[in-house]
């Protein structure tokens, strides 16, 4: 019993230093660049794709004053499918829409999730911590972000810059095929080069 009253303690504790570590990475990312390199370790780079195509997501993000956001995306057209698909999502979601990658190796799911009132990035973060193990700082070309396991899928939480309202939503999902655990996935070559080409412009 006394361990398990520790746990919960220390699991706030390292969630709240790891918000606080998402946080620095934020604010400062000129200063923070050389520890994000050692605490989140960019995925290895794929090789240049055969065929270049481009997704797009867009998504209202806000309550009052509301924008639309418009997320653009790379990947190989020979190697994998992208849709914007408004039912029978691979993973549940209570957005009206999401975008979904179908490739060989894994499918990946991308939603834009809003945070709780007066919530940022950090906070969120803190409260991952709560729910989730394993949480761990994630980047992806200039994209800063955490990953944690959710069943036998592995979530990516990305802030989108400049929006203070919403962050995406990155669910990873092995198929069959794949030889290697499912916890790999956030570091698989085309996972890095399909988010570090994330792009989101307000229109």
């Amino acid at each position: 019993m006394k361990n398990t009253r520790l746990l919960a303690p220390l699991a706030l504790a390292a969630a709240a230093a790891l918000a606080a570590g998402v946080a620095t990475l934020l604010k400062k990312p000129a200063e923070a660049a050389a520890p994000a390199a050692a605490a989140a370790p960019a995925p290895k780079a794929p090789a240049a794709p055969k065929t270049r195509m481009v997704g797009t997501y867009s998504f209202i993000s806000g309550f009052q004053n509301a924008v639309t956001v418009e997320m653009n995306m790379d990947y190989d057209g020979e190697k994998y499918s992208f849709v914007v698909i408004e039912d029978e999502f691979p993973s549940y979601s209570s957005d009206s829409h999401v975008a979904v990658v179908y490739g060989e190796d894994f499918n990946m799911q991308l939603e834009y999730a809003a945070y709780y009132g007066g919530e940022d990035f950090a906070a969120h973060c803190v409260h991952l911590g709560e729910k989730y193990q394993g949480i761990q700082p994630v980047r992806y070309g200039k994209l800063e972000g955490v990953s944690y396991i959710d069943g036998d899928n592995m979530c990516l939480n990305l802030a989108i810059p400049g929006d203070a309202n919403s962050y995406l939503l990155v669910t990873l999902m092995k198929n069959p095929d794949y030889d290697e655990d499912y916890t790999t996935l956030p570091n698989h070559p085309d996972v890095g080069y399909m988010l570090s080409s994330l792009r989101f412009q307000n229109l």
